[in-house]
Protein backbone atom coordinates (compact mmCIF):
# COMPACT_ATOMS: atom_id res chain seq x y z
CA UNK A 1 0.00 0.00 0.00
CA UNK A 2 2.96 2.59 0.85
CA UNK A 3 4.61 1.73 -2.44
CA UNK A 4 1.77 2.68 -4.61
CA UNK A 5 1.30 5.61 -2.33
CA UNK A 6 4.64 6.54 -3.23
CA UNK A 7 4.50 5.88 -7.26
CA UNK A 8 0.77 7.90 -7.06
CA UNK A 9 2.98 10.80 -5.96
CA UNK A 10 5.52 10.08 -8.10
CA UNK A 11 3.18 10.19 -10.87
CA UNK A 12 1.79 13.33 -10.62
CA UNK A 13 4.87 15.11 -9.34
CA UNK A 14 5.92 14.01 -12.99
CA UNK A 15 2.79 14.92 -14.82
CA UNK A 16 3.21 18.30 -13.16
CA UNK A 17 6.66 18.59 -14.63
CA UNK A 18 5.80 17.45 -17.78
CA UNK A 19 2.70 20.18 -18.29
CA UNK A 20 5.29 23.06 -16.95
CA UNK A 21 7.65 22.00 -19.35
CA UNK A 22 5.14 21.77 -21.99
CA UNK A 23 3.68 25.40 -21.24
CA UNK A 24 6.94 27.34 -20.86
CA UNK A 25 7.91 25.70 -24.70
CA UNK A 26 4.15 26.27 -26.25
CA UNK A 27 3.27 29.06 -24.29
CA UNK A 28 0.46 30.02 -24.03
CA UNK A 29 -2.73 30.87 -26.51
CA UNK A 30 -2.15 34.35 -27.50
CA UNK A 31 -5.71 35.82 -26.93
CA UNK A 32 -4.79 34.50 -23.62
CA UNK A 33 -8.28 32.37 -23.26
CA UNK A 34 -7.43 29.50 -21.92
CA UNK A 35 -9.83 28.12 -18.68
CA UNK A 36 -8.55 28.29 -15.43
CA UNK A 37 -9.89 27.14 -12.15
CA UNK A 38 -7.79 27.37 -9.50
CA UNK A 39 -5.65 29.98 -7.66
CA UNK A 40 -2.56 27.23 -8.27
CA UNK A 41 -2.82 27.20 -11.66
CA UNK A 42 -3.47 30.87 -12.39
CA UNK A 43 -0.72 32.06 -10.14
CA UNK A 44 1.69 29.24 -11.80
CA UNK A 45 0.05 30.76 -15.63
CA UNK A 46 0.75 34.14 -14.49
CA UNK A 47 4.22 33.42 -13.37
CA UNK A 48 5.25 31.59 -16.19
CA UNK A 49 3.75 34.93 -18.28
CA UNK A 50 5.66 37.33 -16.57
CA UNK A 51 9.08 35.20 -16.75
CA UNK A 52 8.71 35.53 -20.35
CA UNK A 53 7.39 39.41 -20.20
CA UNK A 54 4.28 38.23 -21.93
CA UNK A 55 2.74 40.71 -19.82
CA UNK A 56 -0.44 41.64 -22.16
CA UNK A 57 -0.93 37.86 -21.88
CA UNK A 58 -0.77 37.77 -18.38
CA UNK A 59 -3.73 40.89 -18.10
CA UNK A 60 -5.98 38.52 -20.28
CA UNK A 61 -5.92 35.80 -17.65
CA UNK A 62 -6.13 38.63 -14.82
CA UNK A 63 -9.39 39.84 -16.72
CA UNK A 64 -11.68 37.03 -16.12
CA UNK A 65 -10.75 35.91 -12.60
CA UNK A 66 -13.80 35.76 -10.46
CA UNK A 67 -13.49 37.53 -6.92
CA UNK A 68 -12.59 34.32 -5.09
CA UNK A 69 -10.11 33.49 -6.82
CA UNK A 70 -8.79 36.94 -7.50
CA UNK A 71 -8.48 37.29 -3.70
CA UNK A 72 -6.88 33.67 -3.96
CA UNK A 73 -4.00 34.89 -5.90
CA UNK A 74 -3.57 38.48 -5.06
CA UNK A 75 -2.43 37.08 -1.66
CA UNK A 76 -0.07 35.19 -2.99
CA UNK A 77 1.00 36.76 -5.78
CA UNK A 78 5.05 38.39 -5.53
CA UNK A 79 4.63 41.63 -6.19
CA UNK A 80 7.52 42.87 -5.28
CA UNK A 81 8.97 41.13 -8.62
CA UNK A 82 6.68 42.96 -10.25
CA UNK A 83 7.67 45.84 -9.15
CA UNK A 84 10.87 45.74 -9.41
CA UNK A 85 10.25 45.17 -13.43
CA UNK A 86 8.60 48.41 -13.94
CA UNK A 87 7.51 50.43 -16.12
CA UNK A 88 7.55 47.20 -18.16
CA UNK A 89 5.39 45.05 -15.95
CA UNK A 90 2.40 48.17 -15.66
CA UNK A 91 0.66 46.60 -18.06
CA UNK A 92 0.05 43.63 -15.14
CA UNK A 93 -0.52 45.22 -12.36
CA UNK A 94 -2.85 47.48 -13.93
CA UNK A 95 -5.15 44.94 -14.81
CA UNK A 96 -5.16 43.37 -11.45
CA UNK A 97 -6.39 46.80 -9.96
CA UNK A 98 -9.02 47.06 -12.59
CA UNK A 99 -10.60 43.97 -12.08
CA UNK A 100 -10.83 44.66 -8.40
CA UNK A 101 -12.81 47.63 -9.44
CA UNK A 102 -14.67 45.41 -11.47
CA UNK A 103 -15.34 42.86 -9.20
CA UNK A 104 -15.76 45.11 -6.06
CA UNK A 105 -14.73 42.18 -3.33
CA UNK A 106 -15.94 42.51 -0.02
CA UNK A 107 -14.07 43.44 1.95
CA UNK A 108 -11.15 44.15 -0.07
CA UNK A 109 -8.45 42.09 0.09
CA UNK A 110 -4.85 43.06 1.25
CA UNK A 111 -3.01 44.61 -1.41
CA UNK A 112 0.61 46.48 -0.89
CA UNK A 113 -0.98 48.78 -2.80
CA UNK A 114 1.21 51.83 -1.35
CA UNK A 115 4.51 50.15 -2.71
CA UNK A 116 3.01 50.15 -5.82
CA UNK A 117 2.95 53.92 -5.46
CA UNK A 118 6.46 54.23 -3.87
CA UNK A 119 7.84 52.20 -6.69
CA UNK A 120 6.61 54.80 -9.56
CA UNK A 121 7.28 57.92 -7.31
CA UNK A 122 10.72 56.13 -7.51
CA UNK A 123 10.85 55.53 -11.07
CA UNK A 124 9.60 58.94 -12.25
CA UNK A 125 12.26 60.39 -9.75
CA UNK A 126 15.00 59.70 -12.29
CA UNK A 127 13.51 60.88 -15.56
CA UNK A 128 15.83 59.55 -17.47
CA UNK A 129 14.20 56.91 -19.72
CA UNK A 130 11.82 58.09 -21.81
CA UNK A 131 8.15 56.79 -22.17
CA UNK A 132 7.72 55.83 -18.78
CA UNK A 133 5.17 58.16 -17.66
CA UNK A 134 3.07 56.95 -20.81
CA UNK A 135 3.56 53.46 -20.02
CA UNK A 136 2.29 54.09 -16.26
CA UNK A 137 -0.21 56.30 -16.65
CA UNK A 138 -3.20 54.00 -17.06
CA UNK A 139 -1.85 51.91 -14.45
CA UNK A 140 -1.56 55.33 -11.45
CA UNK A 141 -5.08 56.12 -12.74
CA UNK A 142 -5.91 52.71 -11.72
CA UNK A 143 -5.19 53.25 -8.22
CA UNK A 144 -6.44 56.48 -7.84
CA UNK A 145 -9.49 54.91 -8.65
CA UNK A 146 -9.32 52.23 -6.59
CA UNK A 147 -7.67 53.39 -3.73
CA UNK A 148 -8.27 57.84 -3.31
CA UNK A 149 -6.85 58.86 -0.44
CA UNK A 150 -3.58 57.99 -2.04
CA UNK A 151 -3.81 61.47 -3.19
CA UNK A 152 -3.61 62.78 -0.20
CA UNK A 153 -0.66 61.01 1.09
CA UNK A 154 1.09 61.97 -2.01
CA UNK A 155 0.25 65.41 -1.39
CA UNK A 156 1.32 65.29 2.52
CA UNK A 157 5.07 63.66 1.51
CA UNK A 158 5.45 66.43 -1.56
CA UNK A 159 5.02 69.56 0.88
CA UNK A 160 7.46 67.61 3.53
CA UNK A 161 9.85 66.99 1.09
CA UNK A 162 9.47 70.54 -0.61
CA UNK A 163 9.78 72.50 3.00
CA UNK A 164 12.50 70.28 3.86
CA UNK A 165 14.44 71.70 1.01
CA UNK A 166 13.35 75.39 1.68
CA UNK A 167 14.85 74.32 5.74
CA UNK A 168 18.13 73.93 3.99
CA UNK A 169 18.07 77.48 3.11
CA UNK A 170 18.24 79.02 6.27
CA UNK A 171 21.80 77.93 7.19
CA UNK A 172 23.32 81.24 6.27
CA UNK A 173 24.47 84.47 7.45
CA UNK A 174 22.89 86.73 10.17
CA UNK A 175 22.87 89.63 10.88
CA UNK A 176 24.53 90.89 14.16
CA UNK A 177 23.61 94.08 16.40
CA UNK A 178 25.69 96.56 14.02
CA UNK A 179 24.00 94.49 10.97
CA UNK A 180 27.15 92.85 9.34
CA UNK A 181 26.58 89.31 8.17
CA UNK A 182 28.38 86.99 10.27
CA UNK A 183 27.80 83.09 10.91
CA UNK A 184 25.44 82.17 13.63
CA UNK A 185 27.70 80.42 15.51
CA UNK A 186 30.37 83.52 15.74
CA UNK A 187 26.94 86.05 16.33
CA UNK A 188 26.10 83.79 19.21
CA UNK A 189 29.80 83.76 20.82
CA UNK A 190 29.29 87.95 20.70
CA UNK A 191 26.46 88.10 22.05
CA UNK A 192 26.88 86.31 24.95
CA UNK A 193 30.11 87.69 25.78
CA UNK A 194 28.67 91.12 25.76
CA UNK A 195 25.79 89.85 27.67
CA UNK A 196 28.00 88.64 30.34
CA UNK A 197 30.30 92.04 30.76
CA UNK A 198 26.81 93.93 30.97
CA UNK A 199 25.96 91.00 33.72
CA UNK A 200 29.24 91.41 35.63
CA UNK A 201 28.21 95.45 35.62
CA UNK A 202 25.19 95.43 36.79
CA UNK A 203 26.34 93.02 39.69
CA UNK A 204 28.91 94.97 40.44
CA UNK A 205 26.55 98.33 40.51
CA UNK A 206 23.90 96.55 42.75
CA UNK A 207 26.84 96.28 45.32
CA UNK A 208 27.76 99.73 44.73
CA UNK A 209 24.05 100.77 45.78
CA UNK A 210 23.81 98.19 48.48
CA UNK A 211 19.76 97.01 46.66
CA UNK A 212 21.77 93.55 47.39
CA UNK A 213 22.49 92.60 51.16
CA UNK A 214 23.20 89.26 52.80
CA UNK A 215 20.80 89.63 55.87
CA UNK A 216 18.10 92.57 54.52
CA UNK A 217 15.22 92.47 57.33
CA UNK A 218 11.94 91.57 55.97
CA UNK A 219 10.19 94.72 57.84
CA UNK A 220 11.71 96.78 55.29
CA UNK A 221 10.13 95.39 52.67
CA UNK A 222 6.96 94.68 55.08
CA UNK A 223 3.74 96.94 53.16
CA UNK A 224 3.15 99.38 56.29
CA UNK A 225 6.74 100.27 55.94
CA UNK A 226 6.23 100.90 51.76
CA UNK A 227 3.45 103.26 52.76
CA UNK A 228 5.76 105.21 55.14
CA UNK A 229 8.71 106.07 52.89
CA UNK A 230 8.84 109.87 51.81
CA UNK A 231 9.54 111.77 48.92
CA UNK A 232 12.87 111.50 49.13
CA UNK A 233 13.10 108.19 49.63
CA UNK A 234 11.06 107.02 46.67
CA UNK A 235 13.78 109.90 44.71
CA UNK A 236 16.51 107.93 45.84
CA UNK A 237 15.31 104.75 44.82
CA UNK A 238 13.74 105.66 41.24
CA UNK A 239 17.33 107.20 40.75
CA UNK A 240 18.80 103.39 41.37
CA UNK A 241 16.15 101.26 39.59
CA UNK A 242 16.53 103.36 36.65
CA UNK A 243 20.28 103.15 36.31
CA UNK A 244 20.07 99.03 36.78
CA UNK A 245 17.43 99.00 33.81
CA UNK A 246 19.35 101.52 31.60
CA UNK A 247 22.24 99.19 31.93
CA UNK A 248 20.39 96.09 31.17
CA UNK A 249 17.57 97.17 28.93
CA UNK A 250 19.45 97.54 25.78
CA UNK A 251 18.63 96.95 22.46
CA UNK A 252 21.28 94.88 22.03
CA UNK A 253 20.66 92.42 24.64
CA UNK A 254 17.66 91.51 22.80
CA UNK A 255 18.80 90.03 19.79
CA UNK A 256 20.33 86.68 22.04
CA UNK A 257 16.57 85.93 21.82
CA UNK A 258 16.61 86.18 18.17
CA UNK A 259 19.69 83.95 17.22
CA UNK A 260 18.73 81.66 19.70
CA UNK A 261 15.76 81.40 17.96
CA UNK A 262 17.45 81.08 14.86
CA UNK A 263 19.73 78.36 16.05
CA UNK A 264 16.46 76.05 17.03
CA UNK A 265 14.67 76.53 13.86
CA UNK A 266 17.84 75.26 12.22
CA UNK A 267 17.96 72.22 14.71
CA UNK A 268 14.69 71.36 13.31
CA UNK A 269 15.09 71.93 9.52
CA UNK A 270 18.01 69.87 10.00
CA UNK A 271 16.21 66.98 11.79
CA UNK A 272 13.38 67.22 9.25
CA UNK A 273 15.85 66.85 6.38
CA UNK A 274 17.23 64.15 7.97
CA UNK A 275 13.83 62.26 8.38
CA UNK A 276 12.84 62.98 4.30
CA UNK A 277 16.15 61.74 3.20
CA UNK A 278 15.54 58.56 5.69
CA UNK A 279 12.18 58.06 4.06
CA UNK A 280 13.61 58.45 0.66
CA UNK A 281 16.65 55.51 2.01
CA UNK A 282 13.69 53.24 2.58
CA UNK A 283 11.84 53.78 -0.67
CA UNK A 284 15.07 53.42 -3.28
CA UNK A 285 18.04 51.24 -1.31
CA UNK A 286 19.80 52.19 -4.32
CA UNK A 287 19.53 56.11 -3.93
CA UNK A 288 23.32 56.50 -2.50
CA UNK A 289 22.29 59.20 -0.06
CA UNK A 290 25.44 59.52 1.48
CA UNK A 291 27.25 60.78 -1.93
CA UNK A 292 24.34 62.95 -3.37
CA UNK A 293 23.59 66.13 -2.34
CA UNK A 294 20.16 66.06 -0.16
CA UNK A 295 18.78 68.97 -1.48
CA UNK A 296 18.84 67.34 -4.86
CA UNK A 297 17.76 63.99 -4.20
CA UNK A 298 14.36 65.54 -1.98
CA UNK A 299 13.78 67.85 -5.11
CA UNK A 300 13.65 64.74 -7.44
CA UNK A 301 11.30 62.16 -5.30
CA UNK A 302 9.45 65.48 -4.53
CA UNK A 303 8.82 65.72 -8.47
CA UNK A 304 8.46 61.90 -8.26
CA UNK A 305 4.88 62.85 -6.20
CA UNK A 306 4.07 65.31 -8.37
CA UNK A 307 4.47 63.16 -11.61
CA UNK A 308 2.09 60.72 -9.98
CA UNK A 309 -0.55 63.45 -8.86
CA UNK A 310 -0.80 64.80 -12.19
CA UNK A 311 -1.02 61.28 -13.88
CA UNK A 312 -3.90 60.21 -11.41
CA UNK A 313 -5.77 63.16 -12.89
CA UNK A 314 -7.99 65.38 -11.06
CA UNK A 315 -10.45 63.77 -8.35
CA UNK A 316 -14.22 62.82 -9.36
CA UNK A 317 -16.82 62.02 -7.58
CA UNK A 318 -17.90 58.59 -6.56
CA UNK A 319 -19.73 57.10 -9.30
CA UNK A 320 -21.84 53.66 -8.56
CA UNK A 321 -20.56 50.31 -8.76
CA UNK A 322 -23.11 49.88 -11.55
CA UNK A 323 -21.39 52.39 -13.76
CA UNK A 324 -17.88 51.32 -12.68
CA UNK A 325 -19.14 47.87 -14.13
CA UNK A 326 -20.23 49.24 -17.24
CA UNK A 327 -16.85 51.33 -17.96
CA UNK A 328 -14.89 48.55 -17.19
CA UNK A 329 -16.56 45.68 -19.29
CA UNK A 330 -16.72 48.04 -22.19
CA UNK A 331 -12.81 48.49 -21.35
CA UNK A 332 -11.78 45.25 -21.45
CA UNK A 333 -14.05 44.35 -24.25
CA UNK A 334 -11.87 46.81 -26.33
CA UNK A 335 -8.64 45.81 -25.15
CA UNK A 336 -7.99 49.60 -24.08
CA UNK A 337 -4.23 48.48 -22.37
CA UNK A 338 -1.35 51.04 -23.17
CA UNK A 339 1.60 49.23 -24.87
CA UNK A 340 4.53 47.26 -23.20
CA UNK A 341 7.89 45.69 -24.38
CA UNK A 342 6.06 42.19 -24.48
Amino acid sequence: MLRQILLKNHQESVNDTMVDSRERIRGPPRDGREFLTSPRQVLRRLMLLSEGRQYREAAGVVGRLGPSVLRSVIAELPIDLLLEHLPHSAYLLESFFTRLITVNPSPKPDVPIESVVWQLVRLFSYPHESGVRQRCAKLTQAIAQYEPSLRQTLRERRKSFDNAVQGLGVHGLTTDATGQLISLHHALKTELQRHLDIYKMAIHKLEELSMVTAHQDPAHSSHQRLLAINYGDIQQRLIENKTLLTMLDKPALKQLACLVENLSQRVENDKEVLKCVGQVKRLDGKACIEKRPAAGLLMNFAQGCEAVLQLMGPESLPTSPTAICKGSNSSNSSDGYHSDDS
